[in-house]
């Protein structure tokens, strides 16, 4: 397959966000559709191909003279980066920022702005409670559920891993307090989008449901826009760095580190337009870049299973880890990602795509099924849970007969009117959108998603593809029709006893609104008509970005082998083991920790002593 562009899908310097979740809040799916390819497309368009770094990654050679010197290094320019070099500087320390994409913001811009802080002051404020015991509990249990033990002092996790949970609740509200008070960041709690529970200050968490979960409302903040001039935290935030004098350089890519011969990092090797330049960094390296979902080759060498795209820019190719793996930096969770789906025949245009994701799929009288016309699980569970079912292996079949998976709706759904924050990809009432399969009965609908599969077979993207065997069961329309009765007489009852669809708090906030959801037993199904048409929209497994990568300690310093420190070098965000597990705690959950562990990155980098560079 070949190497996704290097791209970015913001044009010059950060002054517009167009969002996702935001834009699907206040547009139809009309819009949606009309917004969600533009958007993805230009991400393709915006920056230079991208090409694997070329020449050493660590020099110990240095340079006889340097193009820049500044006390700190920031690489990246997403949520971890902007962290890291606001509180850097406002320690005192000369900070330069490098953005490898011709325009700045990262993932993080094209994301939902959301993060998830523990014990924040805007939700204590609020007359909210988090105790520490149950917050650790319920972040241990989701992050390693296979080792989880709430009665071990370290809730069954190692020692590394549970101190670094630890830190982000002792830590993380005190950063976005500190970014606020400073000006770079002014939050507020995350406004719900008003289908959940009535008098609650924001939607629940995404697993409320859980007993561990002590505090479920509250703990999502985003960028107050009325206060901060901008609802986008790169927005906010190089304003800031504008302001206080903090350069921030695009289409400069960090290709390599230079250490002293003391083995400490020094400076960067950067690469702009074909100029190669040493920039020194008196004190250190912060590592704030995206993950690298968009290198193929690495995605399917790391990741626990196949996925056809992500929503991160292009230039999330892995670079941090390659110069990690150099310095001998230990690895972490490296199979893991924050997954979700995606329409898979945009998968198949482009392998990023912002803008473009399956969130949390709409409808009633709608069910997600296998090639076996099997459901796999409840269709309105979170993204990053339904997503890894297409990582399901089959010891029988020795196949993914979850690799895609088939959205059937009728056309009761098809032609509801209503504007629902997550209504794509289903287009809106006399909207059109190619991905979309019909037939005016389920053979009908059956041949023709099957002459869609053949018309993509042999195509893929990422680190998957629709192959041979990625086509309808013989049986499919007969077992589909089993599930749809099945499915049917759940929604009559209002129990789902398969899989408890519209059973927790975050699936009946996120998972209705539809026009005649108010009148059903459970606001999540509604029985299918018995009269076609029916529709189809293919799904693909696909990321929001990975988070794997160096290991890294409580004080954000990147970690070797032998669990020393590697001297002027910090990491955060996407491009370092996410100190989430595998887990998605809830809405901000991958922002949460970037921002938390970029501000002790800047905290503990602008405190080192100057480096010699003889």
């Amino acid at each position: 397959m070949s190497r996704p562009e290097d791209t970015s899908s913001v044009t010059g310097h950060i002054s517009s966000h167009v969002t996702r979740r935001r834009f699907l809040q206040s547009a139809g799916a009309g819009a949606a559709l009309a917004v969600g390819r533009p958007l993805f497309a230009s991400a393709q368009d915006a920056t230079p191909s991208a090409s694997p770094i070329a020449g050493p990654l660590v020099a110990t050679n240095l340079p006889a003279s340097w193009d820049r010197e500044v006390d700190v290094v920031v690489v990246g320019s997403g949520a971890a980066a902007f962290a890291a070099a606001v509180t850097a500087k406002q320690a005192g320390a000369d900070v330069v920022m490098l953005e490898r994409a011709a325009n700045p913001g990262g993932t993080t811009l094209i994301s939902g702005s959301e993060y998830w802080i523990p014990n924040n002051s805007k939700m204590l404020a609020a007359g909210k409670t988090d105790p520490k015991d149950w917050a650790l509990k319920y972040m241990s249990r989701l992050a390693y559920p296979q080792l989880y033990d709430p009665e071990s002092p370290t809730l069954g996790l190692s020692q590394r891993h549970y101190d670094l949970i630890d830190t982000y609740y002792d830590t993380g509200a005190k950063a976005v307090d500190d970014l606020e008070k400073w000006g770079a960041l002014i939050s507020r709690i995350q406004p719900p989008f008003g289908y959940g529970q009535e008098n609650e200050i924001s939607d629940p968490d995404y697993h409320a449901d859980l007993p561990e979960n002590k505090a479920p409302h509250g703990r999502g903040l985003n960028p107050d826009p009325d206060k901060g001039g901008s609802g986008a935290v790169p927005v906010q935030m190089q304003a800031w760095t504008d302001k206080n004098g903090i350069p921030l350089l695009t289409e400069h890519r960090v290709v390599g580190v230079f250490q002293n011969s003391r083995g400490e990092v020094v400076g960067v090797q950067v690469e702009n337009k074909g100029t190669q330049l040493a920039i020194r960094a008196k004190k250190g390296v912060v590592f704030g870049t995206g993950g690298f979902t968009q290198d193929p080759e690495k995605s399917l060498a790391y990741l626990r299973g196949p996925v056809f795209a992500s929503c991160s820019v292009g230039t999330c190719t892995g670079d941090f880890l390659d110069i990690g793996i150099a310095l001998g930096a230990e690895l972490d969770n490296m199979g893991q990602a924050w997954f979700l789906q995606c329409p898979l025949e945009m998968a198949l245009q482009a392998p990023s795509l912002p803008g473009a994701d399956v969130w949390l799929p709409w409808g009633d009288s709608m069910v997600i099924v296998n090639r076996f016309g099997d459901r796999v699980t409840t269709e309105k569970m979170v993204y990053n849970e339904r997503g890894q079912t297409h990582h399901y292996w089959s010891p029988q079949l020795r196949e993914y007969p979850n690799l895609v998976q088939f959205m059937i709706y009728d056309d009761a759904v098809a032609q509801d009117p209503a504007e629902f924050a997550f209504r794509f990809p289903i287009p809106a009432p006399g909207d059109k959108a190619d991905y979309v399969i019909s037939g005016d009965t389920w053979e009908e609908l059956a041949t023709n998603i099957d002459a869609r599969l053949d018309s993509v077979r042999g195509k893929g993207s990422i680190s998957a593809r629709v192959g041979p065997n990625v086509k309808l069961a013989d049986d499919f329309v007969d077992k589909l029709g089993q599930t749809i009765n099945r499915f049917n007489g759940y929604a009559e009852s209002g129990t789902d006893e398969q899989f408890g669809r519209g059973s927790t708090p975050i699936q009946v906030a996120w998972g209705a609104g539809t026009t005649r959801s108010p009148q059903l037993k459970n606001p999540t199904m509604a029985a299918f008509s018995g009269n076609g048409p029916y529709h189809c929209i293919m799904l693909g497994g696909m990321t929001l970005d990975t988070k794997g990568g160096p290991v890294i300690d409580t004080g954000a310093h990147v970690m070797r082998v032998n669990g020393t420190p590697i001297p002027g070098l910090y990491g955060a965000g996407n491009c370092v083991a996410s100190p989430a597990g595998q887990a998605y705690w809830s809405g901000g959950g991958t922002i949460g920790p970037a921002l938390t562990y970029g501000y002790i990155a800047g905290q503990n980098v602008a405190a080192e002593a100057e480096k010699s560079v003889d």
